[in-house]
């Protein structure tokens, strides 16, 4: 399966952004995309920017549940098991867009 295509952006945080905007917004809430969107149970990017191992958790985030049933990073990720539920389509990106993920968050400020 083809990686979903992002659109053309001049910069890691932008190519981030998008990433975010077209797949996290599903779950979690971002500030200044989608502050009143995602579900509830899911923290929002902000909040999660609390937690002193942030940065390694967005570094990660594809092996952490419940991702691996949602996400693969291409030549890292394994397939998708069958035995993982489907909630939706699954979400193939590259490792760079991992790293742009990350820059864009690294943009974000945590509520005070």
């Amino acid at each position: 399966m083809a990686p979903i295509p992002v659109a053309e952006a001049s910069t890691s945080v932008e190519r981030g952004r998008e990433i975010v905007r077209q797949h996290c917004t599903r779950c979690h809430v971002i500030p200044g995309i989608n502050p009143y969107g995602g579900i509830g149970s899911t923290p929002s990017f902000s909040a999660m920017k609390w937690l002193d191992d942030w940065a390694r958790r967005f570094e990660i985030f594809y092996l952490l549940p419940p991702h691996p049933s949602l996400v693969r990073i291409e030549g890292v990720s394994e397939e998708r098991s069958q035995s993982l539920p489907a909630f939706s389509k699954e979400i193939i990106l590259k490792l760079e867009d991992v790293d742009d993920i990350l820059e864009f968050v690294k943009t974000l400020k945590t509520p005070e």
